[in-house]
């Protein structure tokens, strides 16, 4: 099930779960992929954390966190424009209030051990779910990410609707990719059906009113 939360809200009130992200961060992108993150404590904690994001999270009915990622609208500093610019060949960065970035997308595999024949994992189509039906409901458009492309290849197979915005760029030796993903029905439809996902994924989303996710 999805819980989500704005950073600052969720480390007083849901302290374990972030603890939980902050350290599968640690382990899915500095011990396995390899990347040049910096790590304390066991921990993945960078500046965009202080940001007051909204972490998405997918947890199981005993309160594990299996899977997590971050969001931030490209109005302020985000990863795409702070980070990984070259990824935009040229064609500027992405600012606007109906785009919201996608980052530290991150499955905790060896606990969400439940595959699909296409080889998908079952809390990846969770997760994504989540991501686009709370952008639906925060009245957005788009949303833009950065990701190598075997990452890129699991997207696809998952039902995500995306186009690049450049050429791959080597970063810690591998190529990596900024994609603008559609916020419709259809595309949470795609996914659904792809990933065999039904019902509501939410574990408690509270007053959807309320949920605004512009600078």
């Amino acid at each position: 099930m999805i819980m989500f939360g704005y950073a600052d809200n969720l480390r007083r009130t849901q302290s374990d779960l972030v603890e939980q992200m902050y350290i599968l961060r640690a382990k899915t992108f500095f011990e396995r992929r390899g990347w040049s993150v910096e790590v304390k404590d066991n921990k993945e904690i960078d500046r965009f954390d202080a940001m007051n994001p909204l972490y998405v999270m997918s947890i199981s009915p005993r309160g594990k966190l299996l899977a997590s990622l971050r969001l931030l609208p490209t109005t302020g500093p985000h990863m795409l424009s702070e980070v990984f610019p070259e990824t935009m060949a040229g064609a500027g960065i992405i600012r606007h209030p109906l785009i919201l970035e996608s980052s530290r997308f991150c499955v905790d595999s060896a606990a969400a051990n439940n595959y699909m024949n296409t080889g998908l994992n079952t809390v990846t189509g969770e997760l994504l779910v989540g991501l686009f039906e709370i952008a639906m409901k925060a009245a957005q458009v788009n949303v833009v990410s950065v990701y190598d492309l075997f990452v890129e290849r699991i997207l696809r197979r998952a039902g995500c609707r995306f186009d690049r915005l450049g050429e791959p760029f080597v970063y810690d030796g591998l190529k990596t990719v900024a994609g603008i993903f559609e916020v419709s029905q259809v595309t949470i439809d795609s996914i659904r059906q792809r990933t065999d996902i039904h019902g509501d994924v939410f574990a408690d989303i509270g007053d959807e009113s309320r949920l605004s996710l512009k600078a």
